[in-house]
């Protein structure tokens, strides 16, 4: 009896500690159970909670952005207001400048009908073109243009830029042209210094100045004088402004071209008018007066002898 006794305790703390292990697991289980659903529980408030808030916050927003938009038209508004003043500003010079190249064209052809000159003969314009390679080198000075024969390009063309002479076209393919710039070596142009009128032939030593060779034994002009060309010859047309003359000594003259040679993009192809040759005018003569040119040539100067 006593035996049974005292194997009763060990029997219930075995089924104390089942029962403890028991509750423990179930407690466990009660826990993941309640955390998953307190995830869900807070995930759902979270939801409802921004859904509140979003109108709340569209009303926030939309005034800082329409004060915002505000403040970039008004912006805008200033630099294009700006920008007008600006264009203002130089269409009055544009217009002073066209003005004055009126009151210079008129006095021109005033001045030429006093001396008995012919009208001038503006040149042609034949296209626009864009320089698309430099092919230049320590000998030899050239560019090439998107322009050719396609375009009614021809060798011997003039081509200016917007401060002046660039050079002339040496060779020409069906859709590019290879411009020879005036500060070639090879390059020589007839040219005539303004105010002074001395004519002289600029010669290129392919650096970033120009020559003038042939000039007439008592010269006129001075440093800072423009130098345009003079048109002999008929390729280049006359009165394209070249340089201003920076060096002037009995050794060298040397003149400073207008062209930036590195901000050189686009240039314009120009034909000079041609002139006409003398036997153009001889059937006409003929007509006039009833006997060819030779034969009145001849009987001319046998009548002087």
């Amino acid at each position: 009896m006593a035996r049974r006794l005292s194997r009763l305790p060990a029997s219930l703390k075995g089924a104390a500690d089942r029962l403890t292990v028991g509750m423990l697991v179930a407690v466990s289980v009660l826990l993941l159970v309640v955390g998953k659903a307190d995830l869900k529980l807070v995930d759902a408030v979270a939801t409802g909670a921004a859904d509140l808030a979003t109108p709340a916050l569209q009303l926030v927003t939309t005034p800082l952005q329409a004060v915002r938009q505000l403040a970039r038209g008004l912006g805008d508004s200033l630099a294009m207001a700006e920008e007008n003043q600006r264009l203002r500003e130089q269409v009055d010079r544009l217009r002073g400048w066209q003005a004055e190249a009126i009151r210079l064209d008129v006095e021109n052809q005033a001045l030429r009908r006093w001396a008995g000159m012919p009208p001038a003969d503006p040149a042609e314009l034949v296209t626009t073109a864009a320089i698309v390679g430099d092919t230049g080198g320590s000998f030899v000075q050239t560019r090439l243009i998107d322009a050719g024969a396609g375009r009614g390009v021809e060798i011997g063309q003039a081509v200016v830029g917007e401060a002046g002479l660039v050079g002339r076209i040496v060779s020409v393919g069906l859709a590019s042209a290879r411009v020879l710039l005036i500060t070639d070596l090879n390059a020589k142009i007839p040219v005539l210094v303004e105010g002074s009128g001395d004519r002289a032939l600029m010669e290129g030593d392919n650096g970033k100045r120009l020559r003038l060779r042939f000039l007439p034994r008592d010269p006129r002009f001075h440093v800072g004088d423009r130098v345009i060309t003079s048109g002999d010859g008929g390729l280049i047309p006359a009165g394209i402004a070249v340089g201003v003359i920076s060096r002037a000594d009995p050794s060298r003259v040397e003149v400073t071209p207008f062209v930036d040679w590195a901000r050189l993009d686009h240039v314009r192809v120009l034909r000079a008018r041609p002139v006409a040759a003398p036997e153009a005018g001889q059937d006409l003569v003929e007509r006039r007066h009833g006997a060819p040119a030779d034969t009145r040539l001849a009987v001319r100067i046998g009548g002087s002898r």
